[in-house]
């Protein structure tokens, strides 16, 4: 096939899939519409309610209960749980990880639907707001661990946890949009006082508990987990002034990186020094591999540049809120890790 040919079945390839997206846009209601929201919300629930009536043991016994309810019901009990016969573990597996990742993308157009709605600016200042709500998640996750929740512990295990922290911060973003109209502060202001306060009250109860205990405090652990977070994360801003990318030193990167490298930095001092293992499906699976004790901040520090340097590239063409949005996940889902660890060892739980 010649240069020319090639060149037209690339813009035939084109015009095909801008023609099926211009029909899937004109199918579907407007962003943001009351029929749009409609779909949205209940789209989920209709298939998952029609899968449970019509083939109950297929879907949520094989299913959503072996493999998502189960290991949530188990680790609040913290043991194994049963139902039907179906014996169910506590901790991730490959089919929760993967519906977990696809329940974050699914979140994203709902999220910017939302944020649209309520005319929020998609700046550093954002970011910065929602930064303590997920450092309180994290630090609820560790009082689960605890055992200081009591019967509520099954909110505040993945991914029930994720759904309290989402209503905490869409109430939040409402408040301060209401405040913002009033001429009263701003939505990061106010997002970040709720966060701030939530956070600080949950790491002060689980430091408590550890003192009220007489627990050993291995004050040593937040220091190195963060130390080392923090140390990696100003290397690679050398770097990126030394590429002279300013693109890869942009806040919302740096807040991404620190993020992601305090849940690695976790792993590496639990793995080395205390005798845990890692938790998710991946990292544990490259660690029983290679035998290492540091292959999950490798792999999470080679990964997040990666993803961080694209980003950087690609954010004069990409759209700034689906730009923003990426970015922020990126931080979103290594901050509470970092400080659930950390709070964890810190309390020898």
């Amino acid at each position: 096939m010649g240069a020319l040919e090639k060149h037209d079945v690339a813009i035939g390839g084109e015009r095909v899939v801008s023609t099926v997206t211009r029909r899937v846009e004109t199918a579907l209601p407007e962003t943001g519409s009351r029929e749009w929201w409609a779909l949205y919300l209940l789209a989920p629930l209709v298939l998952i309610g029609g899968g449970i009536l019509v083939f109950p043991t297929l879907v949520y016994d094989r299913f959503i209960w072996q493999y998502l309810w189960g290991p949530v019901v188990a680790d609040a009990a913290g043991q194994p749980v049963t139902h039907e016969g179906i014996r169910a573990v506590q901790g991730y597996n490959a089919v929760n990880t993967v519906i977990y990742l696809a329940a974050v993308v699914y979140s994203l157009p709902g999220l910017r639907a939302y944020l649209d709605q309520l005319d929020v600016t998609f700046d550093a200042r954002l970011a910065y707001g929602f930064a303590p709500i997920i450092i309180a998640g994290g630090a609820m996750r560790a009082l689960e661990d605890l055992g200081r929740l009591g019967d509520y512990a099954v909110w505040f295990i993945t991914p029930s946890i994720y759904i309290v922290v989402t209503a905490v911060t869409i109430l939040a973003l409402g408040v301060g949009a209401l405040l913002r109209d009033q001429n009263i502060g701003s939505i990061p202001l106010t997002v970040g006082l709720v966060g701030s306060v939530w956070a600080v009250g949950a790491v002060w109860w689980a430091v408590w508990h550890g003192l009220s205990t007489s627990t050993p405090l291995r004050l040593w652990v937040p220091v190195a987990t963060t130390g080392i977070a923090l140390g990696v994360t100003a290397l690679y801003y050398w770097g990126a002034s030394f590429a002279n990318i300013t693109h890869l030193r942009h806040p919302l990167i740096l807040l991404a990186v620190f993020g992601q490298l305090w849940d690695a930095a976790q792993n590496l001092i639990g793995v080395t020094f205390l005798g845990y293992s890692p938790k998710l499906v991946v990292t544990n699976l490259v660690y029983q591999a290679t035998g290492f004790s540091g292959s999950t901040f490798v792999l999470k520090l080679v990964v997040t540049v990666g993803i961080v340097w694209y980003l950087a590239d690609a954010k004069e063409e990409m759209n700034h809120t689906w730009w923003w949005l990426m970015t922020f996940f990126i931080g979103a889902i290594g901050l509470p890790m970092g400080v659930r660890g950390s709070l964890r060892m810190l309390l020898g739980a």
